[in-house]
């Protein structure tokens, strides 16, 4: 695995997994551990900024089910999912790796990296993008023309610790372990 940054990154993003994302947790062996370090939502709703409700999902039904939903912040999944890649003497992360090109031909796929001894080329059967919004791996293979939408929109995410002393029904029954 080839990553472009020194250390996994620890600032705020996903925090709630849907069920087609805990289906692959689970086929990784990890979902266990996220469930454990993670919090069990019997609802979550979304407010406007004064507090005014807008939409809520009632999960108690789904209280059974193997797949429902799981919250955990991403840099902690990204922690249990790395210390189970360690385990494995076949699986390397290569830390300031950082993507600049793409090919193939008919017996392998290779990527130009910049790295800290100089740039190289690794090789492989196949190559697996996840690199995010600014893919180099995307461009290699689309260039401009990518299919898709970027929305005009922003999202902010912060992580924020509070002791709780108000009763609220979309907090008041879930379990919360130290998150930070």
């Amino acid at each position: 695995m080839l990553d472009a940054s020194d250390k996994l990154d620890e600032q705020p993003r996903a925090t709630h997994y849907a069920p087609p994302a805990v289906q692959v947790l689970r086929r990784a062996g990890v979902i266990d551990r996220i469930r454990e370090q993670g919090i069990y939502m019997k609802q979550v709703c979304w407010r406007k900024p004064n507090g005014d409700y807008i939409a809520g999902l009632d999960l108690m039904h789904l209280i059974d089910y193997e797949d429902r939903l799981a919250c955990l912040p991403l840099n902690r999944v990204s922690r249990i999912i790395l210390d189970d890649l360690e385990k494995f003497p076949n699986a390397t992360v290569k830390w300031s790796h950082n993507v600049i090109g793409i090919g193939q031909d008919d017996s392998k796929a290779w990527v130009q990296v910049e790295t800290p001894a100089g740039d190289q080329k690794f090789e492989a059967d196949y190559i697996v993008g996840c690199d995010g919004a600014n893919s180099a791996i995307r461009r290699g293979l689309f260039g401009k023309s990518f299919p898709g939408h970027t929305w005009n929109e922003q999202i902010v995410a912060t992580n924020v610790g509070a002791q709780y002393a108000v009763y609220s029904p979309s907090i008041a029954d879930a379990t919360f372990p130290d998150l930070l």
